[in-house]
């Protein structure tokens, strides 16, 4: 009955870890994209962009030519 207990709280700790640690942001702050670094790797695609004070990797798109 007690290993039973303690698994229950082994897990009830473990998911609270789990959800807690998935919840953080841990980006770089910004307030323009100059404060973004220029070293952090973002993929061929993409560039930084300062978005919601936070600095984040964003996809470039062609703009579509209404031909």
């Amino acid at each position: 009955m007690a290993q039973i207990f303690k698994f229950f709280y082994v897990m009830t700790i473990f998911i609270y870890l789990f959800l807690v640690s998935t919840t953080v942001d841990a980006g770089m702050r910004c307030n323009h994209v100059s404060d973004c670094p220029k070293d952090t790797f973002c993929w061929l695609d993409s560039h930084m962009q300062c978005i919601k004070h936070q600095c984040k990797c964003v996809r470039i798109f062609e703009p579509i030519d209404p031909a």
